[in-house]
């Protein structure tokens, strides 16, 4: 799934700077289409279904990198992107994908 909405996206397989580029690279060929219309993989209720999405998703993908290069634990890593996205949901993508990321966990 590529676009995410209020939503923690799923960052345990996307464990490489590499497949990071990748998906920003395909959020961003979406974005050039500009559709008026865009269906998230995952979203929160009540999402608009608009380009905003992407944005989101994007802007997901850079503030993740900052923080996890800012985090010395995964336990940080989830305190910093818990307050820049305080209405996302699924709290349990964050924490797996926070733990794979500092290498606490395997996946």
């Amino acid at each position: 799934m590529a676009v995410y909405a209020n939503v923690h996206l799923w960052m345990a397989d996307a464990q490489t700077q590499a497949e990071q580029n990748a998906w920003a690279k395909q959020l961003n060929e979406m974005k050039a289409l500009n559709p008026d219309v865009v269906i998230p993989g995952h979203m929160k209720a009540s999402t608009q279904l608009d380009a905003a999405n992407i944005d989101f998703s994007i802007q997901y993908l850079k503030d993740f990198a900052h923080a996890k290069q800012s985090s010395d634990s995964s336990k940080l890593l989830i305190n910093k992107m818990t307050n820049s996205y305080p209405e996302a949901v699924l709290p349990m993508a964050l924490s797996i994908g926070a733990k794979v990321h500092k290498g606490e966990m395997k996946w």
